[in-house]
């Protein structure tokens, strides 16, 4: 497909850290399709297991919702499937197994 050169003038223009932001809706979104694809679901079963309307999914599957930790969460646990996998590198503890240790006064 030919891109418009207005078009692309434009895009360089967007503060790149919009442009990430953007992106990353995007895979989002993408996933959550991806799941409903693998477990043979619709947005309204989403819907439904969320307590939500129909409308609402719809428009969060446009990418463009900026989703929040606790809807992600929600998400997740409605689809039982990981929707973020988040980069932890080696020198962060495994919070899941690692003990908790109190702080000393």
């Amino acid at each position: 497909m030919k891109r418009s050169n207005i078009l692309e003038k434009r895009r360089k223009q967007v503060d790149p850290e919009i442009r990430d932001s953007v992106a990353l809706s995007f895979r989002i979104v993408d996933r959550i399709h991806d799941i409903l694809e693998e477990q043979g679901l619709r947005q309204k079963d989403l819907a439904e297991r969320l307590g939500k309307s129909e409308a609402e999914i719809s428009k969060w599957m446009r990418g463009t919702h900026n989703f929040t930790i606790d809807t992600l969460v929600s998400i997740e646990t409605a689809l039982h499937a990981p929707i973020l996998d988040v980069y932890r590198p080696k020198h962060y503890p495994d919070y899941e197994s690692a003990p908790m240790v109190a702080a000393e006064p």
